[in-house]
C-alpha cells in the first residue's frame, strides 16, 4: 500500500524561530522517511493568517532531494540557513557512492539534466562524470530524471530514464505545496485513495483496527491527513463549512488516552505511521499481529 501525507501550511506555526521551525521539519521529514510515505501534500489552512507553504516546501524538498544534487538545485537562500544540522534521511534514493566503481550491478539514482551531447542528455548523478541517456520527452537544463544505471565490471554498460513507479523499492517522497484547501485537498484523493483523518477526537484506534484492515485491503493507496498546532481537522472542517466525516472514510484517534493537552504535529506523524506500518505488514501477508 501507498502512503501519502497531507500537513496543513500551518504545520509550523507554534515555533517562535527558523532554527525550532527547521528541526521540526526535520523530525517530520525523518517520519516520512523510516515509514516509507511516498508523497507529501501541503493544503493551505487560512484560519490563523499563517501562510508557511513555501518555507515547508522549501525545507522538505531540500531533504528530499539527495545529497550530491543540493548544490546545484538549492541556491543559497537564508531560509535555508539551519538545514547543516539536520540528520540525512538515508533512504534508498539518496546513495553514497561516489564513483562508478563502486556502484551495484544495477541501480537506480536521481540525476541533474546538466546538457546534451550527440542526441543523448548529460546528467549530473554524483559519480565522477555526468552519464548520458535517451530520452522519449524533451528535457531542459535543471530538468530532474530518475535513472537505471546498469554496469558489466567496473563501467557503466546502460542508462535508461525510467518513472518514479518503475523503481523496485522505496525511492524517498515527493513534496506537493497546493493552493488547495482542507475540502478541496481530500476531495482530490476521494475515489483514488483511502482517506483518513487524524484527531483526538475521532474514533479511538483500538476500537477500530479491523474495520480499517479491511478498508486498507479495498484500496492500494492511503491519505491520511492530519491538523495544525492550533486547530483540529474538525475545527478546520467547521471553518471551511463542510462535515469532516462526511468527506472522509474514517477519523481516527491514533493516541488515545494521551498524558499530554496536546500533540504535536511532529509526535502524531510517528504515533500514525507506526500503527500504520503495523497495520499494512498485516494487510501485505505479514505475520506479524499473529507473533
Amino acid at each position: 500500500m501507498r502512503i501519502a501525507v497531507a500537513l496543513p501550511s500551518t504545520a509550523l506555526a507554534e515555533a517562535n524561530s527558523l532554527l525550532e521551525k527547521t528541526i521540526k521539519v526535520g523530525f517530520m521529514a525523518r517520519a516520512l522517511a523510516i515509514f516509507k510515505v511516498e508523497q507529501l501534500i501541503i493544503y493551505c489552512d487560512e484560519g490563523e493568517g499563517v501562510d508557511e507553504r513555501a518555507l515547508l516546501g522549501k525545507l522538505f524538498n531540500y531533504l528530499a532531494c539527495p545529497q550530491y544534487l543540493r548544490k546545484r538545485v538549492f541556491p543559497l537562500d537564508p531560509d535555508l540557513k539551519y538545514v547543516g544540522l539536520l540528520p540525512p534521511l538515508n533512504t534508498p534514493n539518496h546513495p553514497i557512492e561516489k564513483s562508478v566503481k563502486d556502484l551495484p550491478e544495477v541501480c537506480y539514482r536521481e540525476g541533474l539534466v546538466i546538457g546534451s551531447a550527440g542526441g543523448r542528455y548529460l546528467a549530473d548523478v554524483g559519480v565522477e562524470a555526468p552519464l548520458a541517456f535517451q530520452s522519449s520527452r524533451k528535457l531542459r537544463k535543471g530538468d530532474r530524471v530518475i535513472l537505471r544505471i546498469i554496469k558489466r565490471g567496473n563501467e557503466v554498460a546502460e542508462v535508461k530514464e525510467v518513472e518514479r513507479s518503475e523503481v523496485p523499492h522505496y525511492f524517498g517522497f515527493t513534496v506537493d505545496v497546493t493552493n488547495l484547501n482542507l475540502k478541496g485537498m481530500i476531495s482530490s484523493f476521494k475515489g483514488d485513495a483511502l482517506v483518513i483523518a487524524t484527531s483526538r477526537y475521532g474514533r479511538e484506534i483500538h476500537k477500530e483496527v479491523q474495520n480499517l484492515l479491511e478498508l486498507m485491503k479495498k484500496h492500494e493507496k492511503m491519505l491520511l491527513v492530519f491538523g495544525s498546532p492550533f486547530r483540529g481537522l474538525y475545527e478546520i472542517a467547521k471553518r471551511e463549512g463542510f462535515d469532516l466525516d462526511e468527506e472522509v472514510h474514517m477519523t481516527l484517534n491514533f493516541v488515545p488516552g494521551q498524558g499530554t493537552k496536546t500533540v504535536r504535529v511532529e509526535e502524531a506523524l510517528y504515533s500514525t505511521l507506526a500503527i500504520i506500518n503495523l497495520l499494512r505488514y498485516e494487510v501485505e501477508g505479514s505475520s506479524v499481529l499473529r507473533k
